[in-house]
Formats: structure tokens, sequence, C-alpha cells
């Protein structure tokens, strides 16, 4: 049947994601390591790891919205008070993308570590026999499954706590805008001079935005005990 496309803008603005550390004196006139890029590196690994966490887990306002935060993104509820994921919660989370025609590439699982661990020890069904949830390390149903300590374990539902977080979607759907030339470092030999250190400090200006919430499903209750 004819189409008519409902065409809208997806608006990103920068927001400043810093790290520093501070470098003694001392550090630097004995040190055989290359200071400067084991610094820079580091600094660079933590802006990574906290760009993750928010791409995640997101709540807006001064930080990027999340995948978890997305009203569009389709939820599979485990339990009152959360619950052992079953392989049926797991094909739900495929099923929620699927139904909304939103898979528009490879599709990816995302999930805690100890969540994937425990994936593939859990039985497939009651009656066990027939093997796991997960049968290999980094697949269900020969979809890629990923994990990172950036996907919450620590959220509530109930009385249920410390409760996992799996996620299934799309992510060429999610998009990270950079402003600006990129990671800028600075050098700031005045903050810490009475003590004879040096800060050097990373910042990136940066937005995530989904383009389609329907290209991702979630669980946001799940235990491993």
């Amino acid at each position: 049947a004819e189409q008519t496309q409902t065409i809208g803008q997806v608006q990103m603005t920068p927001k400043t994601l810093g790290a520093f550390t501070d470098i003694s004196r001392t550090l630097l006139i004995q040190s055989a390591v290359d200071v400067e890029n084991m610094v820079r590196d580091d600094l660079t690994s933590a802006i990574a790891v906290k760009l993750d966490d928010v791409a995640i887990e997101g709540a807006g306002s001064n930080e990027p919205s999340g995948i978890l935060n997305d009203s569009d993104a389709g939820v599979v509820a485990l339990g009152t008070n959360g619950a052992v994921p079953t392989f049926a919660n797991i094909v739900a989370l495929m099923t929620e993308v699927e139904k909304d025609n939103a898979l528009s590439g490879p599709g990816t699982f995302i999930t805690t570590p100890q969540m994937r661990g425990k994936m593939l020890a859990v039985a497939k069904h009651s009656g066990g026999g027939d093997g796991f949830i997960m049968d290999t390390w980094g697949e269900f149903l020969g979809t890629r499954v990923l994990a990172s300590n950036g996907v919450p374990s620590d959220l509530t539902k109930g009385s249920g706590s410390a409760l996992h977080a799996i996620i299934f979607g799309c992510f060429q759907e999610m998009m990270v805008g950079q402003f600006g030339p990129g990671l800028d470092i600075l050098t700031d030999p005045y903050t810490g001079s009475a003590a004879g250190t040096v800060r050097v400090r990373a910042l990136l200006d940066v937005d995530v935005a989904i383009r389609q919430g329907q290209s991702f499903s979630y669980i946001k209750d799940g235990k491993i005990a």
C-alpha cells in the first residue's frame, strides 16, 4: 500500500565528559616508563568507560539518555521482584524488536559478565536435558552476546535488589556525536604546585542519541541467584 514516511529530527547537544589525574614530580623525574603515554591511555580509557555507561544507562539532563531510559524500547519484565531469566525470556527480547520491523541490521545482546555466566549455567527448560540458555560462550541462537560492566547490576524492583540488565538491539541505530576536534588533554602545573604535582585533565564534548528506540529491547530485573 502507499506509505507516508514520518520524518523527524534527532537533536544532539554537547555534554562535557571529563577525567583527571595528578602526577607527582618525583614520578616524572625518576620513572623509566613513558609517563605521558601511560597517563593519556588511562584517561582515554576512563572517558571511554564512562561514555559506554551513559550510552547504556544515561538519565538525560546533564548526561545523554541511554538505552535503558528510552521510552520507545521494548521491555520484557520477569517478575514482581525480578527473576532468573529463562530461554523464553531471551527469545522474547528478540521478538520485541522484530515485531516492530525494527531490526535494520545485525542484532547483538549485551549484559553483565555475571549474567552472561548465569545464562551459561541455567537449563534451557525446567526439565533439563536439552542444554542451557546459552550453549556457546559468545552466542545465543547464533546472535552475538557481549558482556560489559557498563551494564547495570544494581537495579531494584519491588523487594528485589542487585538486579541485572540484558539488552538486545541493533546498535547501528545508536549515534555518538562528537563536538570539536576530539579529546582535549590539558596540563595544569598550578593547582598542585605546592605539593609538586602536575594535574592532567581530559575533556570530551559528546552526546548520544538513539535514532529508533524500537530497535532495542531490554530486561531490567534479571536475577543471578
